[in-house]
């Protein structure tokens, strides 16, 4: 038995990376999978739906999953299921919002079901990450993969609603993992010494202070394929879908490098001599901003016939030339946010990032309507690029600043 944890532990890492792989190629496979079922139109006001889902995303990982991680107990089962439904109860009051005030079309209660549905598969994940369940993650993401092929390409949904229930439907099952690992959350009694359990006010603390930089980026991405799914040419919203699709490989590459140096370069920045800390944060920005480049170029090149490959022909006709240089400004803006975090700066991120987003609101005011999905991307490339800018004389001032304290 001992041998066997010994091998448990060292295939730790592996699972975890696989369950990042599988996780990611199941959102990309969805993508794939609506794209080619659906019309131009219809695929656009889905990834309208997908947007609030990305939003609603972003509030389970400051509320539950992050809060779930560092504390790894929930003071008793309340707190676990408060928590749970004030991200489903805001999720479900953005969703009613912009039904009401930006969706062309009667009010639609299949976003309701997806929140709740994808609410259920976060669940289960965050619950089984804390629990190191890796392998049963894989496992449940392989499934996930299965389920959408076999509801979205087997049955062939006739339109963007029901393809949207069926996807709600497919996270049901993940009820079940969720009722056999609930109590690896909840404290026991008598409390382990010197445990740490979540109440529902630390979490909402820690929630709201930790999603507002992230929301910011969530207008220039999420936000833009909501504005665009909603117009009156719905398919634009679809062909940013499928541009930010395109980016998410690289997203997933420079977010594992930046979390792999990100304790290193925390460490280096609180000791006295932070020179090393300095260059290391200097070259993984180099690097991202160089394998961004490198990427977006052959994204440029390739692009037209990997659209085809992967989201069929209707979308032959798209534009690629963004591609040759909004992905190095995007990359760039998540190297840096490495740097503020590894600074335990997370004020002037926020502050970075609402810069951004109103330079990107300013640009989108001031387009000529019907806007295109090429002009929403420049915009945000456009926003992208101010906030990157902001980002490294924030970083220049908070570098001089730790050397004169150091001097001192």
């Amino acid at each position: 038995m001992a041998s066997f944890s010994g091998i448990r532990k060292r295939l730790g890492p592996i699972y975890a990376v696989a369950d990042q792989c599988i996780y990611s190629a199941s959102q990309l496979l969805l993508s794939f999978a609506l794209a080619r079922v659906l019309s131009p139109s219809d695929f656009g006001i889905a990834s309208a739906f997908l947007a609030i889902v990305s939003f609603q995303y972003i509030l389970h990982t400051a509320v539950v999953h992050e809060p779930l991680l560092i504390k790894r107990y929930y003071a008793d089962r309340s707190a676990a299921w408060w928590s749970w439904a004030l991200v489903v109860a805001v999720s479900v009051a953005g969703f009613l919002i912009w039904q009401f005030t930006g969706f062309p079309g009667p009010l639609n209660w299949a976003g309701v079901a997806l929140i709740v549905g994808y609410e259920i598969f976060w669940i289960s994940r965050s619950v089984l990450l804390v629990g190191r369940r890796f392998a049963v993650l894989c496992v449940s993401g392989v499934l996930i993969c299965i389920g959408y092929v076999a509801v979205l390409v087997g049955l062939r949904p006739a339109t963007w609603t029901q393809a949207l229930l069926w996807i709600a439907v497919i996270q049901l099952p993940f009820l079940v993992l969720i009722a056999r690992s609930l109590k690896n959350v909840i404290a026991p009694l008598p409390a382990p010494a010197g445990a740490q359990t979540l109440t529902i006010r630390e979490a909402t603390a820690y929630g709201w202070k930790a999603s507002l930089s992230q929301l910011m980026s969530w207008i220039m991405t999420g936000g833009a394929i909501l504005l665009l799914g909603s117009s009156a040419d719905s398919a634009q919203g679809g062909l940013l879908k499928i541009y930010i699709t395109f980016l998410l490989p690289m997203q997933y590459v420079l977010l594992a490098l930046g979390y792999y140096i990100l304790p290193k370069l925390a460490a280096s920045w609180k000791s006295d001599d932070r020179k090393d800390a300095f260059r290391l944060f200097i070259k993984f920005v180099v690097f991202g901003f160089v394998v961004a480049e490198i990427g977006g170029v052959l994204l440029g090149l390739l692009g037209p016939y990997l659209v085809v490959l992967a989201f069929g022909k209707n979308y032959g006709g798209m534009d690629f030339s963004p591609f040759f240089y909004a992905p190095a400004i995007f990359g760039l803006t998540m190297c840096l946010r490495t740097g503020f975090r590894a600074a335990a700066r997370p004020g002037a991120l926020l502050w970075c990032s609402i810069f951004g987003a109103l330079v990107f609101a300013a640009c989108m005011l001031a387009a000529r309507p019907p806007i295109s999905y090429i002009q929403t991307i420049n915009a945000m490339t456009l926003g992208f690029a101010c906030m990157a800018a902001m980002m490294i004389g924030w970083l220049f001032f908070i570098m001089r600043e730790d050397r004169s304290g150091r001097t001192a």
